[in-house]
């Protein structure tokens, strides 16, 4: 009888205990502090399921399409709705595509390296409809708050070549550097705000030569992980 009475004990204790570590089990990524295994802005890449994102504001709306390379990069493709120059306060109607390629650098748990660059296309509808190459890089610093929370630094070098319309070829390019904050809503959804502040330096064909502008982005976004 005490054996019997033993192994019930022991029975209802493996019982009791199996719910609880599986709640233990569950707990576990949602204890842990950041973005986990995917973000829009931030820096970690997508090492799982594609996510599709859409990012509106200034200077454009793009929407993005994103899907994992390997447990440490990501590849996307990006359409984006034109209506700012370069980042510039000139509004300016255009097209690009490009590919944005990310790459988690060696960090910590407190924070997280990323390195990207944005080959493309671009295309503004001026007097001469004017086209060109992109191929911004940039550095983002990512610093995990609490489980789905990042906030951050992105810094930027943009680069864009136009090599058709009114005085070309034209060569965009300069530092930017903004905040961003991304929050995880449920594991498969994220939205945030992603900014850069900086300068638009042209140096193009006589008679203007070289010049800068003062040129910043700011747009709001939202993802969702397929």
């Amino acid at each position: 009888m005490a054996r019997i009475t033993r192994i019930g004990v022991l029975a209802a204790a493996a019982l009791a205990a199996s719910p609880l570590t599986r709640a233990r089990a569950d707990e576990g990524p949602l204890i842990g502090k950041g973005l986990g295994s995917w973000s829009v802005v931030g820096a970690e890449v997508d090492s799982a399921k594609p996510v599709i994102d859409v990012q509106a504001g200034w200077p454009s709306t793009t929407f993005g399409y994103t899907f994992a390379l390997s447990r440490t990069s990501d590849i996307g493709i990006r359409l984006g709705l034109l209506y700012g120059y370069e980042g510039t306060t000139a509004t300016q109607f255009g097209l690009s595509l490009y590919f944005p390629l990310r790459f988690e650098l060696p960090g910590n748990r407190d924070v997280h390296w990323l390195f990207h660059v944005d080959p493309g296309l671009k295309i503004y509808t001026e007097e001469t409809a004017a086209f060109g190459f992109q191929f911004p890089i940039g550095i983002v610093v990512g610093f995990p708050v609490r489980h789905g929370l990042e906030v951050g630094l992105g810094i930027d070098f943009n680069m864009t070549l136009l090599v058709t319309g009114v005085a070309s070829p034209r060569f965009i390019f300069g530092p930017m550097v903004g905040p961003y904050v991304e929050y995880h809503l449920q594991p498969n959804l994220s939205l945030g705000l992603n900014t850069r502040f900086g300068a638009a330096i042209q140096a193009e064909n006589q008679p203007v030569g070289t010049f800068t502008d003062f040129a910043f982005v700011t747009q709001l976004f939202l993802g969702y992980r397929l």
